[in-house]
């Protein structure tokens, strides 16, 4: 009988220890699935907070494009004038570029032309201010690579290369 007793007692024990194994597996599951969560909902917060920046920078964009578009455009206020137009057409491209701004400004000068003064154009003067003429485009200089260090040399060589 002391046979029986010890198989008794080993199947006991292997049903002790199948059913702490099983009651670890669930804690590992329902631990990776809290892991899982936490990850989810990190990466969600981290795309929210990637969308914000992301939205801020580009209305940074729009609006110094606008500003540096208004002062060309001759604005008495630049400020003034980008806080006057509405942003929801002008949009920020895939290039970085900004569209739309030629055509919101050119609205705004429609609407609200009490903002603007005349372009100025290059060369041209009204009252005591002068516009600026155009700087000519310099020559090109001869090179002499024979006469140059070689770190000029190198940084010549590199330059041509790369514009072809």
């Amino acid at each position: 009988m002391s046979g029986t007793d010890d198989t008794i007692e080993d199947v006991e024990a292997l049903r002790r220890a199948l059913n702490e194994a099983r009651s670890e597996v669930e804690a590992v599951r329902q631990e990776m699935t809290d892991v899982v969560m936490r990850q989810e909902t990190l990466q969600r917060s981290h795309e929210e907070a990637l969308a914000r920046v992301r939205q801020d920078s580009d209305r940074e964009v729009i609006v110094a494009a606008l500003r540096a578009e208004a002062i060309r455009n001759g604005a008495h206020n630049p400020d003034d004038v980008v806080r006057l137009i509405d942003l929801e057409g002008i949009n920020r491209g895939d290039d970085g570029s900004v569209v739309g701004v030629a055509e919101a400004l050119q609205q705004a000068r429609q609407e609200r032309a009490y903002l603007f003064g005349e372009v100025l154009r290059p060369g041209y003067s009204s009252g005591t201010t002068v516009g600026q003429v155009a700087p000519r485009p310099g020559g090109i200089e001869p090179f002499n690579a024979r006469a140059v260090s070689e770190a000029d040399y190198e940084a010549r060589k590199w330059q041509f290369l790369a514009q072809g």
